[in-house]
C-alpha cells in the first residue's frame, strides 16, 4: 500500500483543531508518514525529491530537490522560468537555479510553499557516496553558471542551459542528481516511462511536448503529477527505492 494518505478530517471534527491535530498525526504515524506541521524540517538522510501540488490556475505542479551538504545542513535547487522567457507556447526561457543553502533557507523555501500549496517529499536511497556526488554535481551547475545574485535567504544562478519546458525544466533538474549517480535501468524503474502522460497540460502545451519529445526521442517522466503517480508504484514495491514520504501540507 502506498504511503501517501488523505489527511482530510470530516467536518464534524473541524470544531476541535487539537482533535483534528493529534488525529491526523496518529493517521500519518501509523502508515509510516511523515507529516511536517512546524517549521522544524525533518532530516531527509538522502536525496529528497521535493513535488508542490497544483493549485488555483497552475494545473502542472513543481519539483525542487533537497540533499544535505558536507557541513551536514540542507540545501535546496530549486530551477525554473524565474527570468525572461520565449518561444512557442513561452516554453524557453533562461534557465534560473534558486538555491536555498542552509536550513533556515531550506525552511524558509518550504514555509513559502506551503502558503500556497500542499507539497510532498520523496527520500530516495541513495548512499552517502552517492548523495556526495549528486551534490557536487548541482554544485559544478553553479560553478559554471552565467552569472550569479543574491537574495534574501537564497542565491540565484543563470545556469548555462536554458530553461525548455520538454527538455530542462523544474522536475527535470531535481532528478538529474539521481541520473547522474544511478546506471538507467535503475532510475527509468524509479521514472517508469508508462507514467509520461502529460497530466494537466493543457491540449496545446500536451501536443507540442510529446511531439518535441517524439523528436529527440526521450520519452520520459518529468511532469510532476506523472512523477508521483511513478513513485506511488515504486512503492508498493518490496525493495523500493524510496525509503520515505514527508507531506508538507499547505497552512
Amino acid at each position: 500500500m502506498s504511503r501517501l494518505v488523505s489527511t482530510q478530517i470530516p467536518f464534524t471534527l473541524h470544531k476541535s483543531p487539537r482533535l483534528v491535530s493529534w488525529l491526523t498525526q496518529l493517521t500519518a504515524l501509523c502508515l509510516g508518514l511523515t507529516l511536517v506541521t512546524g517549521l522544524q524540517l525533518p532530516r531527509a538522510q538522502a536525496l529528497e525529491v521535493i513535488v508542490g501540488m497544483p493549485y488555483g490556475t497552475h494545473k502542472i505542479g513543481h519539483t525542487a530537490v533537497r540533499v544535505t551538504m558536507p557541513n551536514g545542513e540542507d540545501v535546496i535547487y530549486d530551477f525554473g522560468r524565474y527570468g525572461k522567457v520565449w518561444g512557442p507556447l513561452k516554453m524557453q526561457g533562461e534557465g534560473i537555479l534558486r538555491v536555498w543553502r542552509g536550513d533556515k533557507s531550506a525552511r524558509r523555501y518550504i514555509a513559502k510553499q506551503r502558503g500556497f500549496r500542499d507539497s510532498i517529499g520523496y527520500v530516495i536511497k541513495l548512499s552517502p557516496e552517492e548523495e556526495q556526488a549528486a551534490y557536487e554535481y548541482y554544485e559544478e551547475l553553479i560553478r559554471t553558471a552565467r552569472w550569479s545574485k543574491d537574495y534574501p535567504l537564497h542565491t540565484r544562478h543563470r545556469l548555462k542551459r536554458d530553461y525548455d519546458g520538454v527538455l530542462t525544466q523544474c522536475t527535470s533538474i531535481a532528478l538529474e542528481g539521481i541520473k547522474e549517480v544511478w546506471e538507467r535501468v535503475k532510475w527509468e524503474r524509479l521514472l517508469d516511462p508508462k507514467y509520461n502522460v502529460g497530466q494537466g497540460f493543457k491540449q496545446s502545451v500536451r501536443r507540442y511536448y510529446f511531439k518535441t519529445q517524439d523528436k529527440m526521442k526521450r520519452r520520459e517522466t518529468v511532469v510532476p503529477l506523472d512523477v508521483i503517480d511513478s513513485f506511488k508504484a515504486e512503492l508498493r514495491r518490496e525493495d523500493s527505492l524510496i525509503s520515505k514520504v514527508i507531506r508538507y501540507p499547505q497552512r
